[in-house]
């Protein structure tokens, strides 16, 4: 009865599993195969989920008729930059919340934790200001700055519990055998806690790159616009380019798959990790 009983639970297991990934990645799929279909074949009826006669004229659209290749690089920038300075700020200041002891530690921790619980719509007009205060409006890098409100919060909360779950004890051998606390925070703590960094990055470069609220309100020209406003172009008031738009997601997710897949074993480490101890 108890192996019958296992039996059934690892199989109801498998299904449930099975039903997940059926869910997520069907969308994936008929993105992909839409994105492969002529115009005249997006609304056949009866639908099909796979092209009777397989094109790449979407993708050509999506490269040449449109502003998406320029989207494209704005949105690599303003990633790259966010991610670049929220593991600069973020890895300053899980450090000094991790390893000073002060009165106030755990509450300012706590308090910028409140920055991620706070809607971003709230924050769009003191952000709008700011950003035209210091003359940056319709720039990538003013967009790259707004994005940092959306990562810093939880960015430095995350390298904090890393670094609180690395013993302390390590960057005290370290010092006493001549290294300075730099030298002990870089050649100890930092590799040790290079996996969760990894994570925290891998989140701040994903956040910034489908963002759009903020992308859309900041940035007005093809010139700083970054992708997912880009997308907006092939939908106008009475027609939508399905065909295009598809195509477009597919350029869109493909990278940020192809890092996922790369980075995920740091990923999965850095979070796990990084929920030891806080």
């Amino acid at each position: 009865m108890r192996s019958y009983r296992r039996g059934a639970l690892a199989t109801a297991t498998w299904v449930g599993v099975a039903a997940m990934a059926i869910w997520t990645l069907a969308p994936i799929a008929v993105m992909v195969f839409t994105s492969m279909k002529p115009r005249d074949e997006i609304f056949a009826i009866p639908p099909s989920l796979f092209p009777g006669s397989w094109t790449l004229q979407n993708y050509v659209e999506v490269f040449t008729n449109s502003s998406m290749p320029r989207a494209f690089l704005n949105s690599i920038l303003a990633a790259g930059f966010v991610t670049l300075m929220t593991l600069i700020l973020c890895t300053s200041a899980g450090y000094a919340l991790a390893r000073f002891r002060f009165r106030s530690a755990r509450p300012i921790a706590l308090f910028i934790l409140l920055g991620q619980m706070v809607p971003i719509t709230v924050l769009l007009l003191p952000l709008y200001e700011m950003i035209g205060a210091m003359r940056l409006q319709d720039s990538v890098v003013g967009l790259a700055i707004a994005h940092l409100v959306i990562t810093v919060p939880l960015v430095t909360w995350m390298i904090r519990n890393q670094i609180a779950a690395i013993p302390i004890e390590l960057e005290e051998a370290a010092m006493m055998d001549g290294g300075s606390r730099l030298d002990a925070v870089t050649y100890v703590t930092l590799p040790v806690a290079a996996p969760g960094i990894a994570a925290a990055g891998m989140y701040a470069f994903l956040q910034s790159w489908h963002e759009f609220v903020l992308a859309s309100v900041l940035t007005s020209s093809a010139s700083a616009q970054t992708a997912p406003v880009a997308l907006t172009e092939f939908a106008s008031e009475f027609r939508v380019d399905w065909g295009s738009t598809m195509a477009a997601s597919v350029v869109l997710t493909v990278p940020v798959v192809i890092v996922f897949i790369a980075l995920q074993k740091y990923f999965v480490r850095g979070l796990a990790s990084g929920a030891v101890k806080g």
